[in-house]
């Protein structure tokens, strides 16, 4: 199955396990809930230890409900549409992956965003960098990753992620 990569964006993870959330993944998980205003539903794939961010609860069996959190200075229709906090209420060991200066990466395939309950993968860099064979590490080994070194190493890769 041929996937096209249609989010990449990485972000450096701020004070208290905040995060920015570019345009295109508030866009897409992003929900104007009535109670809790613009959100974003948390999951936790426990096979793989993923964070997987949504709409919705996800159901498959290996989903862990985590919880559903504000988008903080949210504005839909900017650039700029706020951050996101790592919940509390996820284990040590995972949110350990998120501290202060940390790279992550947002991620999501065409099949994931078409969907009526749209995903997008949250990855630390070096969840990210363990799914790269090693002929392709070599181009993201740094902090920072180039975009266009990683757009050369992804479209070359079989797809590599489930979809949620």
């Amino acid at each position: 199955m041929d996937r096209k990569w249609e989010i990449f964006n990485q972000q450096e993870v701020k004070s208290e396990r905040k995060i920015p959330i570019p345009a295109r993944v508030h866009h897409a998980v992003g929900l104007d809930h009535q109670v809790h205003d613009h959100c974003v539903y948390w999951n936790y794939e426990e096979i793989a230890n993923y964070l997987v961010l949504s709409q919705y609860p996800l159901r498959g069996s290996n989903y862990q409900d985590v919880k559903r959190t504000k988008v903080f200075r949210a504005e839909h229709g900017s650039d700029t549409t706020g951050y996101i906090r790592v919940p509390d209420s996820l284990p040590s060991i995972v949110k350990s992956r998120y501290q202060k200066g940390v790279q992550v990466n947002y991620m999501a395939y065409d099949q994931m965003l078409n969907k009526d309950n749209p995903t997008v993968f949250l990855l630390s860099n070096a969840q990210f960098q363990k799914l790269l064979p090693a002929s392709a590490q070599s181009s993201v080994a740094g902090e920072k990753i180039d975009r266009e070194d990683l757009e050369r190493s992804l479209t070359s890769l079989p797809s590599f992620l489930p979809a949620p």
